[in-house]
């Protein structure tokens, strides 16, 4: 006779997270300033790991803010060449007239915190009878700095704010490599230009999965293409992407 038992068996498999990471900076091939429009590439590779376990589909996308730059400030009255720039430019006066020129000019003299100044964008808008300071905000992300000195009325500075638009940047995403997992009925995006109105861009999107695909790690690389319009302030632009896990 033969004696048998039977044991259930069981085992919990607890779902993880969804992660992506990116490589840490993308440097665009240096150009240098033409009376031509011009274009610029770079690229960097993404890491995409989904340990969820659940099954659920989900998008991989990227946003990104303008490249800007701030130029060098320009004395162009006076004898104090104690006023400088800080701060990161959002470039949204990029969208429709690439260079805006700040004017800085004394209005009530004085030493620094006693000096008032008057400030403008390329003649208008901007504030009157603003304190002086060491740090001092003025909009779209861009600071004057005033070193200490006795300013004197009228004493006047200049510089300009550069952007090369995210409208005109092209992003095309290339094969999804699989570290673990299949690739199948996983879709790279399309190659286009980032697209929308504000400081940052709308989603674009970089790769799409279907249920019960995209499990494991998979890595991609994003080939950028930035047109630089003629004319450009000389200096280093800077721009930040941010990558999602949807």
């Amino acid at each position: 006779m033969i004696w048998a038992a039977t044991t259930n068996l069981s085992h919990v498999m607890s779902s993880g997270t969804k992660t992506v990471t990116a490589d840490a900076s993308a440097v665009f091939a240096a150009k240098t300033v033409s009376i031509s429009a011009d274009t610029t590439t770079a690229s960097y590779g993404i890491t995409a790991t989904n340990e969820i376990g659940d099954g659920a589909k989900y998008d991989v996308t990227m946003t990104s803010t303008n490249l800007a730059t701030i130029g060098g400030v320009q004395l162009v009255a006076g004898s104090n060449s104690t006023v400088g720039t800080s701060g990161t430019y959002d470039g949204t006066y990029g969208v429709t007239t690439p260079v805006s020129r700040y004017e800085i000019e004394i209005t009530t003299g004085g030493t620094v915190g006693t000096a008032l100044f008057t400030w403008t964008v390329d003649g208008a808008g901007g504030a009157t009878g603003v304190p002086t300071a060491a740090t001092v905000t003025l909009e779209k992300g861009v600071s004057a700095t005033f070193a200490a000195a006795t300013y004197l009325v009228g004493d006047r500075w200049e510089f300009g704010v550069d952007a090369f638009p995210y409208t005109s940047m092209t992003v095309a995403p290339q094969t999804i490599t699989a570290v673990s997992g299949v690739t199948t009925n996983m879709t790279a995006g399309s190659s286009e230009n980032l697209a929308g109105t504000g400081v940052t861009s709308d989603a674009k999107n970089l790769f799409t999965t279907e249920y019960y695909r995209g499990m494991g790690q998979y890595t991609q690389t994003q080939n950028l293409t930035q047109t630089i319009q003629a004319n450009p302030v000389a200096g280093t632009y800077s721009a930040d992407a941010t990558i999602t896990i949807l």
